[in-house]
């Protein structure tokens, strides 16, 4: 099967062209026709594939309810990232918050038990 690629012409080609041998010549302008038909097709497949794609793309658009249905959720998505990221902040803030009532807590528990000790040992000393 020969090769219809398209292909820059050789020069005992060009010179077949320019010599005028005219069933060399025919043939030739066969060739390239053949080759331009078989680059016609190959790109005619690809705008094909290319029109498919994009038309896959617009119906399953269409079945999400077209583009302002889909920025509306995308819009409704983002406010629930930003709504839980919120809460997440919130949430920190309460878990901080607790542990510094925590640490508060213990600092006053070691502050109470530091001073009952003192008294113990001032009563110690004191005899009473």
């Amino acid at each position: 099967m020969p090769d219809y690629r398209p292909h820059v012409l050789s020069d005992e080609e060009i010179n077949l062209y320019l010599q005028g041998d005219r069933r060399e010549v025919d043939r030739l302008i066969l060739y390239s026709l053949n080759r331009l038909a078989a680059a016609h097709e190959v790109q005619t497949k690809e705008c094909a594939v290319h029109q498919k794609r994009e038309e896959d793309w617009q119906n399953d658009v269409e079945r999400l309810g077209g583009m302002e249905k889909i920025n509306e959720r995308a819009e409704f998505v983002n406010e629930l990232i930003e709504q839980s990221r919120a809460r997440r902040r919130m949430m920190e803030k309460v878990a901080s918050s607790g542990l510094a009532w925590a640490l508060i807590a213990f600092l006053g528990f070691l502050a109470l038990a530091m001073w009952d000790s003192v008294v113990s040992a001032v009563k110690a000393k004191l005899g009473g």
